[in-house]
């Protein structure tokens, strides 16, 4: 009677047990992996540091056995700005304003350049990749998806994103984001704008001619947060027509959800038949989800938060796939985080699983856990119970509010989830914990040049939310009443 008594008691102890080691370990693992990772993006690959500009961030450490990666990219350099944004605006660490300064004149100095991609005047604002003294690179085999759609509306996004902290009061830097950073932004801005249904370039290699959901939810963005701090400034002329265009992207974003089976569809190219077609499946969306993530939209499906139903259920029928194409993770089972890539049809380097698209995941559930604190509970859908399901089999659709049982579990059980990936991760991190771009698909471990600092960042911005940091707004208020609208005079999701 007493032992039987006993056993739940036991069994329960031991599963918080093994829940607190699996945290313990992936803080361990940042404590590591965080003072490696700055030293590199600070030491090794950044201006003088890496041979380049000042605000130039190389793709790698430079590496004459890699000149193809050892080059600035506007979209991963791009990456490394956002998380040093965050932590100059959101943790406060003031440390960064002069390196971001360098930035900014870095940014401003790409839409200058005319190179292959054209110049100002045709899609020079495109060009996705530059020497790392900014000139313009003439060899095709350095260049490929160049010029690439998503150039603009990211350097765009990075410049307003500084520029809004400027104006703040303690900062008093307004007229000089209105008269000398304004006209720069806005170039990015009115080509968006002039050119956002056009084909391009996708994101990853090998490159794909067509729609990108990656492309258009920046464009989204850019558009939406120019307006904000275009009306912010005084410059209401020049952003008059930006929110009803960026509505009209919105409306665009939503024609890549996949119904039938409950995904984000990465291309409108998903014709597997053809040169490099693919199936549509890919990780791109869930880098959308917490690079676009404001908590003021909440669980927004429209803009694919990063706990709205429709990112959770990506998240899962995502992962389901990747895990069944990477041999190391075939045996991982339901319930537990796999490796993510780019996307199935991968052959980059072998098609070998990524560090940045699988911390990408870990993240998504930081910054969705962080929201559902903010709001006081969760909500399981039709949508996203597939998900839900993982940890709790007999999960209904419904509203759990915080402080239920219900609410308490599952939220334990993700937060072990995202822990957990940082852990998987860890196991094929170099001793040095300087991070590689891939992981060996077949037999695990480091893949690829060292420093890739698209591996970097993800790394940096899932320790950031891990450790509860949120990154400031981008949007907009919300139009409650329709879900793909959002105008200035509409009322907020969260009052926050």
């Amino acid at each position: 009677m007493h032992l039987s008594l006993l056993l739940p008691a036991i069994g329960l102890a031991s599963q918080v047990l093994a829940k607190s080691d699996t945290a313990t370990l992936a803080e361990n693992y940042l404590s590591n992996l965080v003072p490696a990772t700055k030293d590199v993006l600070f030491n090794m690959v950044t201006g003088e540091a890496a041979g380049a500009d000042p605000g130039v961030v190389c793709a790698v450490i430079p590496d004459p056995e890699h000149p193809e990666f050892s080059l600035f990219w506007v979209r991963d350099a791009a990456l490394v700005y956002d998380v040093w944004l965050n932590e100059l605006i959101a943790l406060k660490d003031t440390s960064l304003r002069p390196l971001m300064d360098d930035v900014t004149l870095t940014l401003v100095r790409t839409q200058q350049v005319t190179s292959l991609a054209g110049d100002v005047f045709e899609r020079g604002l495109e060009e996705a990749v530059f020497y790392l003294d900014l000139g313009y690179i003439t060899d095709l085999f350095f260049r490929p998806g160049s010029p690439a759609a998503d150039s603009p509306p990211f350097r765009a996004a990075i410049l307003i994103k500084y520029a809004e902290w400027l104006t703040e009061p303690a900062q008093n830097n307004g007229s000089w984001v209105a008269h000398h950073l304004w006209p720069h932004i806005n170039l990015d801005l009115q080509y968006i704008s002039n050119h956002w249904n056009e084909s391009s370039w996708d994101l990853w290699w090998p490159p794909v001619w067509g729609g990108s959901y990656w492309t258009a939810s920046l464009q989204y963005r850019a558009l939406r947060a120019g307006a904000r701090l275009g009306r912010k400034i005084g410059r209401h002329a020049n952003v008059a027509g930006y929110d009803s265009r960026a509505s009209m992207i919105l409306d665009y974003m939503q024609t890549f959800w996949n119904e039938e089976q409950g995904f984000m569809t990465e291309t409108t190219v998903t014709d597997p038949t053809a040169t490099y077609g693919r199936i549509g499946i890919g990780a791109a969306p869930i880098t959308v989800s917490i690079y676009n993530y404001d908590q003021s939209l909440g669980c927004d499906a429209a803009t694919f938060q990063p706990c709205s139903d429709r990112a959770l259920s990506s998240l899962k029928v995502v992962g389901d796939h990747f895990k069944a194409n990477f041999n190391i993770s075939k045996d991982i089972p339901d319930g537990h985080p796999g490796f993510y890539g780019f996307f199935l049809e991968d052959q980059f380097i072998g098609g070998q699983p990524q560090f940045f698209s699988s911390f990408n995941q870990a993240e998504q559930l930081y910054d969705a856990l962080s929201t559902w604190e903010k709001l006081g509970g969760l909500d399981v859908t039709p949508v996203s119970r597939k998900f839900f399901v993982q940890f709790d089999a007999n999960i209904k659709p419904g509203h759990y509010t915080k402080g239920s049982s219900t609410y308490r579990h599952l939220t334990t059980a993700i937060r072990e989830y995202a822990d957990e990936v940082l852990v998987l991760l860890s196991k094929h991190t170099p001793e040095d914990f300087i991070l590689t771009e891939a992981i060996d698909k077949n037999v695990g471990g480091p893949v690829g040049p060292r420093g890739m600092i698209r591996s970097l960042a993800a790394a940096m911005s899932a320790a950031d939310t891990h450790n509860g940091m949120t990154p400031p707004s981008w949007s907009g208020p919300r139009n409650e009443g329709n879900p793909y609208s959002n105008t200035p005079d509409s009322q907020t999701v969260l009052g926050l």
